[in-house]
């Protein structure tokens, strides 16, 4: 495998952090805590997924083209297509369709069973408009949910992991209540991460990368300026996670890709 960022001059290892201690990312420079690559002489830190992630990635997000591990071009502001946050380090980019994700929101699972619904829900991103079953806040049409295309039900992301009580209404329809407290989350980890198990980091981005010009189409993929997931959701997930939207999607890629909360249940 390629060196893991040849001009760093010590050796990185994975840490296995017991004190969850929250650390930036220097590849994406979004936040983490816990389990990392990590630099002793110098502090270096690297989320799992980021010292593992290729090169190149085919994903079900942008199923028209690979997408290109990048480096962050300063002449540019850039947001991720996923979570809308802008994009300060590595990304993933289809040049062509003017796509642009973080390699953590890449983590997410594409189907998950949620307690609140009988059929598999998949994240999407073009859609129509919907309410969140758990906030009740809109969902707009460009806005990524995980969604059942049939029964038009809809949850933001930032909303999946709220912990809810399944109760019964009297025809014995599951029902939602509020709940009054959010709990922490518990960390539990049930395997590796979607780019597979490897114990030796890899990273081979693209440098100082140059976008072509705009591309009109975006195969339905619109770019837009920066929008911190519905102001419902986010107020939720920042009770429950803690943090700003860079914490927030990394503690829900954890609790989607390598957790199972006690209300739901995460499959095809």
């Amino acid at each position: 495998m390629a060196p893991l960022r040849p001009q760093h001059e010590h050796p990185i290892t994975i840490y296995d952090d017991a004190n969850n201690t929250k650390y930036l990312c220097e590849g994406c420079m979004i936040p983490g805590s816990g389990k990392r690559y990590h630099c002793h002489d110098c502090n270096f830190n690297l989320h799992e997924h980021c010292g593992t992630c290729p090169p190149n990635l085919s994903s079900f997000m942008h199923p028209y083209h690979s997408l290109k591990l990048v480096e962050r071009n300063h002449l540019r502001e850039r947001f991720c297509n996923v979570c809308r946050d802008t994009i300060e380090g590595l990304s993933y980019r289809c040049e062509l369709c003017e796509f642009d994700v973080h390699p953590l929101c890449t983590q997410l699972p594409e189907t998950l069973r949620h307690a609140l619904h009988k059929h598999p829900l998949r994240l999407l991103g073009s859609s129509e408009a919907g309410k969140c079953a758990v906030c009740s806040g809109e969902c707009d049409a460009s806005s990524w949910r995980y969604r059942c295309a049939l029964c038009g039900f809809d949850i933001h992301m930032g909303c999946v992991p709220i912990q809810c009580e399944k109760k019964m209404t009297d025809r014995g329809i599951p029902m939602y209540v509020p709940p009054s407290l959010f709990p922490h989350h518990q960390q539990q980890y049930f395997g590796v991460y979607a780019y597979g198990n490897s114990s030796t980091p890899y990273w081979n981005p693209t440098p100082n990368y140059s976008p072509g010009p705009s591309n009109m189409q975006h195969y339905n993929y619109m770019p837009h300026p920066p929008l911190h997931l519905q102001h419902h959701c986010q107020g939720q997930a920042q009770t429950y996670f803690g943090g700003g939207i860079g914490q927030i999607m990394f503690e829900l890629v954890k609790a989607l890709v390598v957790g199972v909360m006690t209300n739901m249940i995460f499959g095809a």
